[in-house]
């Protein structure tokens, strides 16, 4: 969400059309002083988002209020709810309530703070969503008006793009590279990557190794890793540079991304800009973003993931077919689209309350 609103708010900066784009965060001065004392900094934060937030951006309206993202979308209480628009990103939370999806422990504080979003978001202009499965999701968990939102996709930077001509890593003797970005969260089905990966080993006979970018595995994830006996296969990162995660999208063979649940899938665009296969879900809107430019399989059944990852491995036909079907389908998603769309939104509210 960091990276859209950063990419959005770059991109219409260059749409030039008189207009002009005013910036306007929490300042965390509570959530951080309170950070330092344990699980008050936790409190803190959301004193910080529901109540001091709320209080500053009253009397701030402009001729249009963007909510960036549908967590905040309880500041809609304090603006004028006919000049504002809110990107809602994914319905995670509502699954979770629905029991929709897995779940370690309830976020019921989060949840009710999601509630008082939702609540306020009924009243805005507009709402935009990154995909037609986050629409659907929004609208089943709503009475929103359907006619009142807008599918926009998000788009990928210039950034992310195939490694130069001899700047590829070395292949002769190396692992598998088996890549996946993102955090560990149960939706994003780590357990079924975890699962699956011994599969594939036993299928290709080789070396694999699955590269893992992001946040920490859980308790139980590092339970199951020692459990499989996969520990010397697993090389944990953590956080990187733009350049190296651009680098290291470049350098795998696959990209693995079967989750439970996706609002938009960034990573997977991300994959396909940089010439990596992408193997991805076939559920919430993955299969929107990577259409037919990879392999989509049911997140639950892991003989097919562990199947797909093997096409992709030793199928150069099929390889070379998908890195030139994801160069040509990143190409379409461009933050350059994402802001002439959104400024088209913007239009519409500013013309209805001229």
């Amino acid at each position: 969400m960091e990276v859209y609103a950063r990419q959005l708010a770059a991109a219409l900066a260059g749409a030039g059309d008189g207009l002009t784009v005013d910036h306007y965060a929490a300042s965390g001065r509570l959530r951080a002083v309170a950070g330092r004392l344990g699980p008050l900094g936790r409190l803190a934060g959301y004193v910080d988002r529901y109540g001091a937030y709320q209080w500053r951006v009253r009397g701030r309206d402009a001729d249009v209020n963007h909510v960036v993202d549908h967590g905040y979308g309880h500041l809609a209480f304090s603006l004028d709810p006919r000049r504002t628009v809110v990107t809602f990103h994914d319905a995670v939370l509502l699954r979770l309530e629905a029991r929709e999806l897995p779940t370690d422990s309830y976020p019921w504080v989060s949840m009710l703070g999601h509630k008082l979003s939702l609540h306020a978001i009924r009243r805005v202009a507009r709402v935009i969503a990154p995909s037609h499965s986050s629409k659907s999701d929004f609208l089943r968990f709503t009475d929103y008006r359907s006619e009142q939102v807008r599918v926009i996709p998000q788009g990928v930077s210039d950034q992310f793009q195939p490694l130069p001509v001899g700047e590829e890593a070395p292949r002769g003797g190396e692992p598998v590279r088996i890549l996946h970005v993102g955090h560990c969260g149960p939706y994003k089905n780590i357990e079924g990557i975890l699962r699956a990966l011994p599969r594939v080993r036993r299928r290709l006979a080789a070396p694999v190794v699955l590269v893992k970018i992001g946040g920490d595995f859980t308790a139980r994830q590092r339970t199951l890793i020692g459990e499989l006996g996969i520990e010397n296969a697993i090389q944990h990162i953590g956080a990187v540079s733009l350049a190296d995660l651009v680098r290291t999208y470049a350098r795998a063979d696959v990209l693995l991304t079967p989750s439970l649940y996706e609002g938009f899938g960034m990573t997977a665009l991300e994959a396909m800009a940089c010439g990596t296969p992408v193997v991805a879900s076939n559920t919430g809107a993955l299969p929107d973003v990577v259409g037919d430019a990879g392999l989509l399989v049911c997140p639950t059944d892991l003989d097919a993931i562990a199947e797909a990852v093997v096409r992709v491995v030793t199928d150069r036909e099929l390889r070379a077919s998908l890195r030139q079907r994801g160069l040509e389908r990143a190409r379409s998603f461009s933050w350059e689209r994402t802001a002439r769309e959104t400024l088209a939104v913007y239009r519409e509210i500013y013309e209805e309350n001229c």
